[in-house]
């Protein structure tokens, strides 16, 4: 480089503009980020706090009743099972019966709480039909009607979870 051409300073220069707009648009990115604005409730978070509350209250003696059954494992043969399995599947087909006399008060949460039940009603149809496969001695895995290779099982334990109704997420009987 000639010493005598004068050099242009970094900020008129283009490689120099781009950097600084790398830096700043980069600063900018993570400011935002920690700043709390870009902070969001997830999509199945509701709005009515005290319907989470009474909904876990229903939920937790149904729960409870379902976790004092044997597990699996203990069951001699499919047809064991398949009582242990009925009386946990009555139980929860009681708990959604009590959780459809509870609805949220506005019309966005009675919307996910509605496809949430309907969520529940397809996993009690699932665990019927396994129970009478079970109950013909056959011994078979339990399979999950799915959507779009989905299953629905997910975002009913993610509507539990993120509202801090543990209780009425799915249990791990079956």
């Amino acid at each position: 480089m000639d010493p005598t051409v004068p050099r242009r300073p970094w900020f008129r220069r283009p490689s120099g503009l781009a950097a600084a707009a790398v830096v700043a648009a980069s600063f900018a990115l993570w400011t935002y980020a920690f700043s709390g604005l870009a902070k969001k409730d997830p999509p199945d978070t509701l709005a009515d706090k005290a319907y989470a509350a009474r909904a876990e209250a229903v939920c937790a003696p149904y729960r409870a009743l379902v976790d004092a059954l044997p597990p699996a494992p203990a069951s001699r043969t499919a047809a064991d099972r398949a009582v242990v399995l009925g009386e946990a599947t009555d139980s929860l087909t009681r708990m959604v019966a009590s959780l459809r006399t509870i609805g949220p008060d506005n019309a966005a949460d009675q919307y996910i709480v509605t496809k949430w039940l309907a969520d529940w009603d397809q996993y009690l149809a699932d665990r019927t039909a396994y129970r009478d496969i079970l109950a013909t001695g056959t011994d078979a895995k339990f399979v999950l009607t799915s959507a779009d290779g989905e299953f629905y099982t997910k975002s009913m334990d993610n509507l539990a979870t993120v509202n801090a109704m543990t209780s009425c997420a799915t249990p791990g009987d079956v």
